[in-house]
């Protein structure tokens, strides 16, 4: 139990230029964790950790932080018991020496028994620190070590954040501790403590922006049955909004009804991009009212409301004239600006893109089968689906693709399908986004997703940490996500082959300039060491995407086993993962583990075909007529994916009598040709199970009872 009167709340308020809403929260994650972690490594007990966070304000407020460090100590290893005393246990100058480098008496000694025998120790108390002392080191290094998207430099003391920092304030109890971050004001909060200072600041805001949002969606659901209207919230939205404001309060308002003419997407774009402001519907059709948050409380809102109206409707003329002019003229009109395009400045033009998304989508049709109705759609699609790009509307609002290239593609008579399937290829725009639902869509969708990987990995881009500012890692996710949503059996790897080879390849452009010579200079590594790079990437974001395992190892011992087909890859995780506690599925991995060690041993060895004239002992020939007997069948559950009857085929057809001949002979005889006969025996045995399923051998402690 903690010594209430040793213990204190502490509290670190960081005062910044108004930060981008979408920082504040993943920046609250950040200091909690680093907090968790330096106090956990300085030896600072506490109680609950609290964080708070605004544009402006980021907070962290820990219950209960002891007033010093815990009492530790530390055990130091001297020179051998028998080293250290002489047969009459009289200390010896060895004992002496010690005893003296480590500031104790000959009397402090003790000894213990180890692996390597008896030793002299002794045990010392670690010196501690009080917390304020700590803290003034802390804070710093973890205030400079937060990450953001985008850092930046406002003075010169070198200090990088995501805004300028107006001012700093730590309170430990009642005591204000300062420190130095750069050039950045202190602020101290004379006679309150912490509790209370973090008081004050919820008597005058909404501090907590769980509470925030929970009151903000309660309003808008407020006013929105009030006044009739379908009771929906943009989510982005809605967390945007909360981190924009303190203490929030509700606005309805109005705008012209000409512009519900304009689509509804297009509408919300400019509302929520420019003013923050959430369009309403009634029975799912757009009304001409809208939803404003406002900060602060007292405001005149007939006058804001006024002022919205006034930069809405400004807004919503500039959409409509971008509407209206872009629809003059078919969608396929603006598809030879995409010339003028760059989709990456070592990769070419977005018009060549559209080129290898044509290439790659009649490869993937043609590997599943895709009848040739919709392979022209899916090529008409990706002729089209970066078309929208060069409009006036998507270049004001960029979040638009693909929207408008459906709108727009349908405006030009294009078919529905076509149109679908542009505005599909953008998803998943992140982790948990909706997935395409047609196949044309996915087939464009995966083209696009693995020409963006190929290209932007082959040109020397890489992902480190969270920062992925090409959308590598989401472009990844996103193509596992939809091959395993839609079931397609694709081999990946192929599909790499093929996405390398449009990059390179020596088809010339319609205006006759040959790029290969170009982009094989611009990749930064030749073919088949990128193909292995990729390869490595997207496994590596399969193997997050999989569900976890037990034992752990099992996922692993899948992979290995191949994951060139991503279904096939999940279907086998999962297969394996709910028998791995079944008595065949044990002795299937001893059969692995076992075969696989005496392989190991054998290392480099040479070993060709079965030959059965060698089969000297009964014993080696009652395992060969196993393998003879059962491999077929076992060969043909793998090759119907029944996974689960495969495994347990294998093990009744191996585990005894692989016991048996473990027990009885000698695989690595001295006679070269028996011993390469019985490991081409042993390798074949384990190869029928783990070239396709998972190699067993490498889950830990396989003990069959």
């Amino acid at each position: 139990m903690k010594d209430i009167r040793n213990i204190s709340d502490f509290l670190l308020e960081i005062n910044v230029e108004e930060l981008p809403a979408s920082y504040v929260r993943p920046a609250l994650d950040r200091l909690k964790n680093a907090f968790i972690e330096k106090l956990r490594a300085k030896h600072i007990g506490h109680g609950d950790i609290a964080v708070f966070g605004t544009a402006g304000t980021l907070i962290c407020f820990i219950k209960g932080m002891q007033m010093k460090q815990e009492e530790l100590s530390q055990e130091i290893s001297g020179p051998p018991k028998k080293i250290a005393f002489d047969e009459d246990n009289n200390p010896t100058p060895q004992a002496i020496g010690f005893a003296k480098n480590q500031g104790v008496e000959v009397k402090d000694l003790k000894t213990k028994s180890t692996p390597k025998g008896e030793y002299v120790f002794i045990v010392k108390k670690v010196k501690t620190r009080l917390t304020k002392e700590v803290i003034s080191e802390i804070v710093p290094e973890i205030i400079k070590s937060m990450n953001f998207p985008k850092t930046m430099k406002w003075d010169d003391s070198g200090i990088r954040f995501a805004r300028p920092i107006e001012a700093i304030m730590i309170l430990l109890g009642k005591e204000n501790i300062k420190v130095k971050i750069g050039n950045a004001p202190i602020k101290t909060a004379k006679g309150l403590s912490a509790g209370s200072y973090l008081k004050k600041l919820e008597k005058i805001c909404l501090l907590d922006q769980g509470r925030r949002k929970s009151e903000i969606e309660k309003m808008i659901n407020s006013a929105q049955k009030k006044l009739g209207l379908d009771e929906y919230i943009d989510k982005n939205l809605l967390e945007e909004t909360n981190f924009l404001v303190k203490s929030p309060v509700l606005m309805v308002g109005e705008f012209d009804q000409k512009f519900l003419q304009v689509p509804k997407d297009v509408l919300a774009a400019s509302m929520s991009k420019y003013q923050r402001i959430f369009t309403v519907s009634k029975n799912k059709e757009l009304v001409n009212k809208f939803i404003a948050v406002l900060d602060g409380k007292g405001r005149n809102l007939a006058k804001m409301r006024k002022v919205y109206g006034n930069i809405l409707e400004a807004r919503l003329k500039d959409s409509l004239f971008f509407y209206n002019d872009d629809v003059k003229k078919p969608l396929s009109e603006h598809t030879a600006k995409l010339k003028d395009l760059i989709f990456h400045k070592d990769l070419g033009s977005m018009f060549e893109k559209i080129q290898r998304l044509e290439a790659l989508s009649s490869f993937i049709c043609e590997r599943l089968g895709v009848g040739a109705a919709e392979k022209e759609d899916i090529k008409r699609a990706a002729y089209l689906c970066k078309s929208d790009l060069v409009t006036q509307m998507v270049g004001e609002f960029p979040s638009l693709q693909g929207v408008m290239g459906m709108e727009y593609s349908l405006k030009s008579g294009e078919k529905e399908s076509v149109a679908r399937a542009i505005k599909e290829h953008y998803l998943p725009k992140g982790l948990d986004d909706n997935l395409p639902e047609t196949t044309q869509g996915a087939i464009l969708a995966i083209s696009d997703r693995i020409d963006n990987v190929v290209g932007l990995l082959g040109a020397g881009i890489d992902v480190k940490g969270s920062f992925d500012p090409f959308g590598i890692r989401r472009n990844s996710l996103g193509l596992i996500q939809i091959i395993k949503h839609k079931g397609f059996r694709i081999d990946l790897i192929s599909l790499i082959d093929k996405a390398i080879e449009l990059y390179i390849s020596s088809d010339r452009r319609s205006d006759g300039y040959d790029r290969r010579s170009e982009l094989k200079g611009k990749f930064k590594l030749p073919p088949e060491k990128l193909k292995n790079k990729i390869i490595n990437y997207i496994k590596e974001r399969l193997e997050f995407l999989t569900p976890e395992t037990r034992p752990l190892e099992l996922k692993q011992a899948v992979f290995a086993s191949g994951s060139a087909d991503i279904v096939d890859t999940f279907a086998r995780v999962k297969a394996l993962s709910e028998i791995s506690s079944e008595k065949y599925f044990l002795k299937a991995a001893k059969v692995c583990e076992r075969t696989s060690n005496i392989l190991k041993g054998a290392r480099g060895e040479k070993t060709g075909m079965v030959d059965q004239g060698l089969l000297k002992e009964d014993l080696e020939k009652e395992v060969w007529k196993a393998y003879s007997a059962n491999s077929k069948r076992i060969k043909d559950l793998i090759d119907k994916e029944d996974y689960k009857e495969a495994t347990k085929a294998y093990a009744d057809a191996f585990f005894e009598v692989l016991h048996k001949f473990f027990d009885n002979v000698f695989v690595n005889a001295e006679d070269m040709l028996l011993r390469s006969n019985r490991l081409a025996m042993m390798q074949a045995i384990n190869k029928l199970y783990t070239n396709d399923v998972a190699d067993l051998a490498m889950l830990p402690q396989i003990a069959v009872e």
